[in-house]
């Protein structure tokens, strides 16, 4: 969140000095408290939302399980599933930001104070600031990961010797999810950028319209196109290392914990 949120600042320098700069202004407790009660809601609410979704969009669309799917029908029902989760996440990502940025402590690690603080001051359509690159990224990993995990999974199997399932589910996983990030990436540096920018201006209300949906889609396809003329194509991938590894560990773990639940339940 650090080097991505520095991109719509234009500051210069690698994640090592960002996360200086943040214990310089934070300390220690600060990457234990600034925005990470939202950021753990978010996390276990999204990943339990989309492994329950996917299945049962797979099927509802093509009458079949995803596990009879293609890449491509996985794709295309991944990012169906992925609708209901990223406008749910919306005004947790939000008030995640806004305690990420909160330099002078105004709202002391409290998700419910930002939250409070924008429906006062922007109205509720402030609560959906940036929605567009919420939706851009959970919909491209997830549609990247599903339709990726199949191939990857195989991949290590031919590698990975049989009496190591849980390996084979482990690394196929991770694969999938560190191929998602390079969909995911460019979507979130803008996002975070433009969500940066616009919850550092002035307050304004913007009452519910087409026209504001519109507006929404513009100014991030404008804040990538400043970006890339700021610091190139590369911009768009600032912090990509640090975000296929979490992706990456993520999906690894999704892969290897789904399968042994369902053995659990008997479900299949």
């Amino acid at each position: 969140a650090l080097t991505m949120s520095a991109a719509a600042s234009g500051k210069k320098g690698t994640t090592v000095e960002l996360l200086k700069e943040f214990h310089a202004q934070h300390g220690l407790k600060g990457f234990a408290t600034q925005g990470v009660v939202p950021e753990m809601l978010r996390a276990t609410y999204m990943r339990v939302l989309k492994f329950f979704l996917f299945p049962i969009t797979h099927k509802a669309m093509y009458g079949k399980p995803e596990t009879q799917g293609t890449g491509i029908s996985k794709a295309i029902a991944a990012g169906v599933a992925s609708l209901p989760e990223g406008f749910t996440i919306q005004p947790i990502e939000v008030a995640k930001i806004a305690l990420q940025l909160d330099k002078a402590n105004k709202y002391n690690n409290n998700a419910s104070a930002v939250i409070k603080d924008i429906l006062a001051h922007r109205g509720w359509t402030g609560l959906f600031i940036g929605y567009f690159g919420i939706q851009y990224r959970q919909t491209s990993w997830t549609a990247a990961y599903f339709a990726s995990l199949k191939f990857f999974s195989d991949q290590s199997k031919s590698v990975i010797p049989a009496d190591y399932k849980m390996l084979q589910n482990l690394c196929g996983g991770f694969a999938a999810g560190m191929f998602g990030a390079v969909f995911n990436t460019p979507g979130d540096v803008i996002r975070s950028s433009q969500q940066k920018a616009i919850l550092a201006s002035e307050p304004v209300r913007h009452p519910f319209s087409p026209g504001l949906c519109v507006s929404g889609v513009t100014s991030f396809l404008d804040m990538g196109r400043q970006i890339v003329a700021q610091k190139g194509p590369g911009g768009l991938y600032m912090g990509f290392g640090f975000k296929a590894l979490h992706l990456g560990g993520s999906g690894a773990l999704l892969a290897m914990l789904i399968p042994a639940f369902k053995n659990m339940f008997g479900v299949q």
